[in-house]
């Protein structure tokens, strides 16, 4: 069980019924479930802990380019996907790109790039920063509950470009500072097009003390997940690895 997952999801996304996970699992209610609890599903297999010595194929397939011009995949676990987020009681579903942490300058206004050809899905144009209030409401919502909820996720993204890439996979720009106009829902990019520039917005710090939290958030979606959910460190950082890797020609 993962952060946003729901009985009513899990249903949807294995083709079968809230009921039918509920009386399998020995459930009382659809809404038992925490983050971390291992679910069956009717029909599927059990669940088998992943080995460090497998790496599965390329869920998101490869041939991936950086969205930061000689950036390279971070040099610290807390900036890859499942680190903890304590702030927020939440988990990290993205790769951080941070000065001093991925080979290349990062700086507010740095150009974020298409990482693969696609279709843009979502730019946030008229995208407002959050108040004190609503910050301060946003994060005592995520500790009560224990978990960040979809809603507080994607206020934290900030400003946003979402590229569709087809089976699929999309990938999140966000904390952008800003979005080149031709960013509009249905424009086609290449790899290496200009989608944004690097910015804070959506992070406390963009609130509480702005230009100290300056970096890209890049996520690669797989469905309804995050690349490398649930995994250990080494297992996520490889497939991150060969997200990157070149296509075969």
């Amino acid at each position: 069980m993962q952060e946003g997952d729901s009985v009513y999801g899990l249903a949807v996304r294995f083709d079968t019924t809230a009921e039918e996970i509920v009386a399998l699992n020995k459930m009382s209610s659809p809404d038992e479930l925490t983050i971390g609890d291992i679910i069956l599903i009717p029909g599927e297999p059990p669940p088998d802990l992943p080995s460090p010595n497998v790496i599965p194929q390329p869920p998101a397939g490869v041939g991936f380019v950086m969205p930061i011009e000689g950036a390279c995949l971070p040099n610290n676990d807390d900036l890859m996907p499942n680190a903890p987020r304590e702030y927020r009681a939440g988990i990290h579903e993205g790769t951080d790109f941070f000065a001093g942490f991925n080979c290349a300058t990062v700086l507010e206004g740095t150009p974020v790039m298409a990482a693969k050809a696609g279709t843009v899905i979502r730019a946030d144009h008229r995208f407002t920063e959050m108040t004190k209030v609503e910050l301060d409401a946003l994060l005592a919502r995520s500790k009560a509950q224990g978990f960040t909820d979809p809603e507080g996720l994607d206020r934290f993204r900030g400003r946003q470009v979402w590229v569709d890439h087809g089976n699929g996979v999309v990938t999140r720009y966000c904390h952008l500072s800003a979005i080149p106009t031709a960013m509009q829902p249905g424009a086609e990019v290449e790899a290496g097009d200009l989608v944004g520039y690097v910015g804070d917005s959506g992070t406390p710090e963009a609130v509480t003390d702005p230009g100290t939290e300056i970096h890209l958030h890049f996520e690669i979606r797989v469905g309804d997940s995050f690349l490398g959910a649930g995994l250990d460190k080494d297992l996520t950082r490889q497939l991150w690895e060969q997200a990157f890797s070149p296509a075969e020609e």
